[in-house]
Formats: structure tokens, sequence, C-alpha cells
């Protein structure tokens, strides 16, 4: 790890191995919350004087000098410099991965579905190896025992987000996407409550609205569950339980593969958590269908 960090993601890696004890760094743990609230806000840094942010955040101004320096920034200015560019540079995350695919032989159409099977293997083999048994338990277990479940997904993450939705409802009530089309996210957050579950789905490029989202729900004791694709997701700093599952391969987008693999799967220990009581949720959802005279 170079310092000063080069640039925002750079900053933000640096922030996460600190946190996770990776990197030998003398730095308190008061500095250290005032730099993942800087960059949870990185609007607010980039619009504010030293004065400002010191204010809004409740840390003195000479420790934000003193924090940067200690980054290797000659001064806040500089660190200033970092979350000012971060809204400037436009993600190549598709186009570079689409620049990839492109350059691949066409003349052989079955060669690109047996890259993505390859793909799909590695990254399955992967997560079983790394996932803990620990974590998923702990997983099903708040989907299944939490009094309301809510679970949001931007971009390509609200298709797992749907997938979820729809099978844990089945297994049990009060569950819902964060977002509703009669509401904004503002409203939404506002019904969180300590008791309730927040499932946020996330891979890089990680949108800013799903990091907010976490940080206003953990200020709201409401406890998260955050399903994203890397140890270095910043949606682990926000998270009481993190499954990470790969999302690496041959598209021009995140894969979601493995993603349905383990919703499923999660699904599945979910009802095996819930025993007796998700088999006579879901014959109530049989019986419902069979007086709509729908077919099941």
């Amino acid at each position: 790890m170079n310092f000063p960090p080069s640039n925002f993601e750079s900053l933000r890696q640096l922030t996460i191995l600190l946190r996770q004890g990776e990197i030998d760094l003398p730095i308190g743990k008061k500095s250290l919350m005032a730099l993942e609230v800087m960059l949870n806000d990185a609007e607010l840094v980039a619009t504010s004087n030293i004065v400002e942010l010191a204010d809004k955040i409740e840390f003195s101004p000479a420790s934000i000098t003193r924090l940067a320096k200690l980054l290797g920034f000659q001064g806040f200015n500089q660190l200033k410099n970092l979350f000012k560019q971060k809204n400037k540079i436009p993600t190549n995350f598709y186009s570079e991965k689409a620049k990839k695919l492109i350059s691949k032989d066409k003349s052989d159409p079955k060669a690109l579905f047996k890259e993505h099977l390859q793909s799909t293997i590695t990254n399955t083999e992967k997560f079983i190896e790394q996932v803990s048994g620990t974590d998923l338990l702990q997983a099903s277990s708040l989907l299944a025992k939490k009094h309301r479940v809510f679970i949001f997904g931007y971009r390509q993450s609200s298709a797992i987000a749907n997938i979820l939705r729809y099978g844990l409802a089945l297994l049990r009530p009060n569950v819902q996407l964060l977002v509703q089309a009669d509401h904004g996210v503002a409203v939404a957050l506002g019904q969180l409550k300590r008791d309730d579950l927040l499932v946020l789905i996330g891979s890089a490029p990680y949108s800013n609205i799903t990091l907010k989202i976490a940080t206003l729900a953990k200020k709201q004791q409401c406890q998260i569950l955050a399903i994203t694709d890397s140890v270095l997701s910043p949606l682990n700093n926000s998270a009481a339980v993190t499954i990470q599952v790969p999302s690496s391969g041959q598209y021009y987008a995140n894969s979601l593969v493995v993603n349905c693999l383990f919703t499923e799967s999660l699904l599945s220990l979910t009802a095996i958590e819930l025993g007796q009581t998700a088999v006579n949720n879901l014959q109530h959802h049989e019986r419902l269908l069979s007086q709509l005279d729908v077919s099941t």
C-alpha cells in the first residue's frame, strides 16, 4: 500500500485494511472512525472547508490535519482533492470488461459458454472453500427470526434482491424490498427499527446509494446482513454478518450465477431454521393458489 493513497478507491481500501489490522499504522480508534465517516460522505468532504468539516463530523480541525499527514498527505487540502476527484472520474468497469469480451474468437460460440461454465465452477469452489459455516448459520437465523426483513439491491443487484424477497416471503411474513414504488429511500429508511434486519446486496463498483443506506441504517441500530463480493467491500464495515460471493467472469458486468446458487441455498437453510413454521406457511401459500385457481 502506497502512502499517500493515489485515489479515492485506494484510500477506501487502506481504511478497510486498517480496520482489519492488516496495516501497522498508529491511528487511533477515533481517527479511524472519522476517516470512515468521511469516506461514507465524500461529497461533504469535497465541498467543505476544514472548519465546516470538523463541525459536521465532530472531529477537530487539528485532528483532521494530523490524520491527513499520518496518511502521507501534506495536509487537509491534498486529502480533500481525492474526494473532489471521486465524482469527476467515470467508472470504466463495464466497458473494460466488454473490450476483453469482444476481442474473443467468434468462430466457436460454444467456447464462450465453456468459459462461463469454468468461471462459475471456479467461483463456486472458491465460495464454498472460503465461506464460514458459522456466518451461514447466523445469516439464516437472522432471516428466520428478525421481526421484519427489508432487502435492498441497486442496479444489477436488484435481481438478487427480488429472488431473495420472493423466496423468503414464502417462508415467513414481514418481508419486503426496502424501496417500494410508492415511496422513496428516505421514507423507507424511516421504517427501520432495532429489531429489523436489512439485507444489502452489492458488488464492485459499489453504488453510493447502497453505501449511504448502510451507514444510515446502522445509525438507526438496524442489523445488517451484507451480501457482497470481497473482504475489501465497504459494505463489510456496517454489517453484523457478511457473506462474500465471488462475481468475476466472462460477462461484461458482474456474474450473478453463484449469487443465485448462494441465495437458493441460504433460503433452504432458513427453511430448516424455521422448521414446521416454514412448512405451514408454504402450505398456506399453496391453499391460496388453489383458491385463486392458479397453477402451482
